[in-house]
Parts: structure tokens; C-alpha cells; sequence
């Protein structure tokens, strides 16, 4: 399952990144109409009234992140994937690679680097991703999700 967030469900978008949902977070209507005529077969999350060109098209209504998944719960839990889980930037929707510790060195702080064994990161935009203590939260998040 594909989604598409707009501009005003960030928080949301990075959320289901997390879950390992591919989900492109739409910053303007002009970006919108474009992902529309080009993957019109995602889901668009909105707060506004209106479809935007979407064949499947969910209106959030809170402003809270958390409890805009739990209002798509149902949607996403059929098809959430746990091994896919912690697999998607943040920040450019991209799978994330694995990386041999050794070539990030530089890249993440010294305590960072002593501390974590297993890193990944982005292709696209060379962010560094750990399992660092967010990971916690995020795991009863999924738990939550799958109950």
C-alpha cells in the first residue's frame, strides 16, 4: 500500500516512513496534481474536504500524529509488515541500505559510533539511520497498531 500525504500531515508521512510505507509527503497543490496524474493508485491522507484527483482518498481529522494512525489503523494493519519497518528515509521516502559501520564513521557522532553496531543509510540523500532510542516508542506504536 501506497500513500500520499499532504502539506499537512508531515508528521503523519514520516510516521508510516517509519512503518516502511512508501508515502510521498506532497509540499504544495501544484505537487499534488502532478502525483495524481503520474500515481493516482496511492492513498491520499488529507485534512481538506476535497480529493485532489485520488481514486481512495482519507480525511484525518486530528492533528495529532498518533492519532491520526490510530484512525487509519484498520487500512494499514492487514498490511503492515514488520520486517519493513525502520526500511524507508525519513526525509526522502527512500529504501533505506544496509552499511558496514566502518564507512560511517565519520558521518555519525563518536558516542554514536561506539555505542550502535548496525547502521544504514540513505541512497538518495546519504542520511545515517540507528536503532537508537526512538526505536522504543516506535516498536509499541506497531504494537498498538497490531492489536
Amino acid at each position: 500500500m501506497r500513500f500520499i500525504c499532504d502539506v499537512m500531515l508531515g508528521k503523519l508521512a514520516k510516521r508510516l516512513r517509519l512503518l516502511g510505507f512508501d508515502t510521498v509527503y506532497a509540499r504544495s497543490v501544484g505537487a499534488l496534481e502532478e502525483y495524481s496524474r503520474k500515481e493516482g493508485d496511492r492513498v491520499f491522507l488529507t485534512r481538506r474536504s476535497t480529493a485532489a484527483g485520488f481514486s481512495r482518498t482519507v480525511h484525518i481529522e486530528s492533528e495529532q500524529a498518533r492519532q491520526q494512525l490510530i484512525q487509519i489503523k484498520e487500512l494499514i494493519k492487514s498490511v503492515l509488515n514488520a520486517d519493513r519497518v525502520f526500511h524507508r528515509c525519513l526525509e526522502c521516502n527512500a529504501e533505506l541500505a544496509d552499511v558496514e559501520k566502518t564507512e560511517i564513521e565519520s558521518l555519525v557522532p563518536e558516542f554514536v559510533f561506539h555505542t550502535y553496531a548496525h547502521f544504514k543509510v540513505c541512497p538518495s540523500c546519504k542520511r545515517v539511520y540507528w536503532e537508537g532510542s526512538h526505536t522504543e516508542g516506535m516498536k509499541r506504536i506497531i504494537k498498538e497498531l497490531l492489536s
